[in-house]
């Protein structure tokens, strides 16, 4: 079995929790569950004032864009996405008294002590891998991707919506109804060409890190020898 990449996903709202926002919560879980439908190793299930649920994300790609489709389309809620790679039990242990599924595996695992990482911090995604070095380094990148995500506006956040289309500066003027120098400012405010440096990296390592890619001196210490 090839190895998989896989992600944990939790969201809550920003601001103080109420019965509203749970019945929001709900709705969210809801949808979320019909649009993820073909990604799902578990639905999404509402615990508290928190929604989790379990991805197959097996390319890199598809993770980066659902990181910035679920910050674009559900802030302001608060999520985090933890990743781990490996194998994943294919059979679900489903109770169904409280919706919830149980899955194992050397991944499933990893994303789980991920959270670990993310307690008391800023940051939106933390991941483990087979390898130290990546780890410490892909996180690092998820930390200032993270950082730059989150200083986007309002107005950074619905042009950035139509950058993603690949609309050119020119037409999303039109559609916002201001000048190609004011899309212009806002792309550059909200710093969308180094954004997209920084997940073009990740893309690369996350790649790797799929086909658990070890570097030698990872092997030294997996294996116990030299490669």
């Amino acid at each position: 079995m090839q190895p998989t990449l896989y992600a944990v996903m939790k969201f809550r709202p920003l601001h103080e929790s109420s019965d509203d926002q749970r019945e929001k919560i709900r709705k969210i879980i809801a949808l979320v569950n019909k649009m993820f439908q073909p990604y799902l190793a578990s639905r999404f299930v509402l615990s508290g004032f928190e929604g989790e649920g379990v991805l197959f994300v097996q390319e890199a790609p598809r993770f980066l864009h659902l990181l910035q489709l679920v910050d674009l389309e559900m802030h302001p809620l608060r999520f985090q996405f933890t990743l781990g790679v490996g194998t994943i039990a294919t059979g679900l242990k489903i109770r169904l008294q409280d919706d919830t599924a149980e899955l194992k595996g050397p991944a499933v695992t990893a994303a789980k002590k991920a959270f670990k990482d993310l307690s008391g911090g800023d940051r939106d995604v933390a991941l483990r891998l087979p390898s130290p070095f990546l780890t410490r380094l892909t996180n690092s990148l998820f930390a200032v991707e993270s950082d730059l995500r989150n200083n986007w506006s309002a107005a950074h956040r619905e042009t950035i919506k139509l950058a993603r289309q690949g609309l050119t500066q020119v037409e999303m003027a039109e559609i916002l109804g201001i000048t190609q120098a004011a899309v212009s400012q806002r792309l550059k405010h909200a710093r969308w060409e180094r954004y997209g440096q920084i997940c073009r990296i990740l893309w690369e390592l996350l790649t790797h890190a799929r086909w658990r890619t070890l570097l030698p001196w990872d092997l030294q210490k997996t294996l116990g020898k030299p490669e």
